[in-house]
């Protein structure tokens, strides 16, 4: 069975998605082969994709999609999409995110033929949008629902909103929770070494996270909440490993606070991994998400986390592996943080009980079953919707 994924964001969490997915399939029974980007427009750093798929010996397609909104880029992307999908025979077509999952759908159904599925990984109208701009998104999102099999949410409060918001009917949408393989640290892993380059030499907390410098994962309430911290706590250190767009923006706001001296900007890192085994506590302060990879990996990693309330990582920890703090509220993500820091009992408990949750339910190796139980049921459905079609046809020339 041959699969084709299309994706334009190839940088981050959706990047190891699309990876452990073309890379864990099953291949006596799938062929991967993934449409993108040679190289994302903003990568900032994160240009590691389409050499783990050369590597992985995943043909790759380059099609040059731009996140932005462009009515030439987007056509001739879509020209692409479509010419490769005339050109080589697939099963299945699976888009990933909104501006594959909009530009992928269209070109599947012009093509027609391949079952199709669509996963959103997090849902673009709910970033910080003026209303117009959230109203066009999900409008978008309610047109393109039309043009495939099935939606894929990676999380259980995710796929309740897209019901919810008219994106496809109930029976159209499946939840197949995000998933990474076991994580193995280097043999010479330093974890003091580390945490003195990252500004911490002692045994006092080093806070951080890995994300993008991005309005999705609100780096400004990470530094509001790092300064009460650090008025409590004079030898604790943060770090923030990825880049972004608000790079800049994020350290001049850190410096405002006063906090530049006890706060590292490290951007994109292969090693952040690493890091977070290297953290005391892991901060999320998303102000949405589907079901974030870097959470995942601070639980399989035992790191205990502290959260903004939002859905899929409420879906995740529920305030069992980690503890939720309400959204927007520096102050309690603060006093969440400090009670931790005062509470190596605590600490313990949660690390252990988000690396529970990981076994549970953050396995690569759940997720790629489940995909791979999806693919099958859909391309049979199709071959049987065809087989009927072309019996029909068949009786009607009779």
């Amino acid at each position: 069975m041959r699969i084709l994924h299309v994706v334009e964001a190839t940088i981050a969490g959706v990047r190891t998605h699309v990876q452990t997915l073309a890379s864990g399939l099953d291949p006596r029974r799938f062929q991967s082969v993934v449409a993108c980007p040679p190289r994302r427009e903003h990568s900032f750093g994160d240009e590691q994709f389409v050499a783990y798929l050369a590597q992985a010996g995943i043909p790759v397609l380059p099609v040059p999609m731009r996140r932005s909104i462009g009515l030439a880029p987007d056509l001739a992307a879509l020209r692409q999409l479509v010419a490769i999908m005339r050109r080589e025979r697939f099963d299945v077509v699976h888009l990933h995110s909104s501006k594959a999952g909009f530009l992928g759908r269209l070109a599947a159904r012009i093509t027609g033929g391949a079952a199709v599925v669509y996963t959103p990984n997090g849902l673009s109208f709910l970033g910080d949008h003026g209303r117009a701009q959230r109203l066009l998104y999900k409008g978008l999102e309610r047109v393109a629902g039309r043009w495939c099999d099935c939606v894929v949410a990676v999380s259980p409060g995710e796929r309740d909103l897209i019901v919810q918001s008219g994106m496809a009917p109930a029976e159209r949408v499946v939840c197949i929770e995000n998933g990474i393989a076991p994580i193995r640290l280097p043999p010479n892993y330093d974890r003091a070494a580390l945490r003195r380059a990252l500004g911490q030499p002692g045994d006092a907390p080093l806070i951080g996270t890995v994300a993008r410098l991005a309005p999705q994962k609100n780096p400004f309430l990470f530094l509001d909440a790092a300064a009460r911290v650090a008025r409590q706590l004079p030898d604790a250190r943060f770090v923030w490993c990825g880049g972004g767009e608000l790079a800049a923006e994020a350290q001049r706001y850190a410096a405002g606070l006063g906090i530049d001296a006890v706060c590292r900007f490290v951007g994109h890192r292969d090693d952040a991994q690493q890091i977070i085994a290297a953290l005391d506590t892991f901060w999320l302060t998303s102000n949405f998400e589907g079901l974030p990879i870097a959470l995942l990996e601070a639980l399989a990693l035992r790191v205990p986390v502290v959260a903004t309330d939002v859905i899929g990582t409420r879906d995740l920890i529920g305030g069992v592996a980690g503890l939720l703090v309400p959204h927007h509220d520096a102050d309690a993500l603060a006093l969440a943080t400090l009670g931790l820091a005062r509470s190596p009992e605590r600490r313990a408990q949660l690390a252990r009980a988000g690396y529970a949750r990981f076994l549970e339910r953050g396995t690569a190796e759940r997720m790629l079953r489940a995909t791979e139980s999806l693919y099958e049921r859909l391309a049979d459905g199709r071959a049987r919707l065809a087989a009927a079609q072309a019996l029909a046809g068949k009786n009607a020339v009779g």
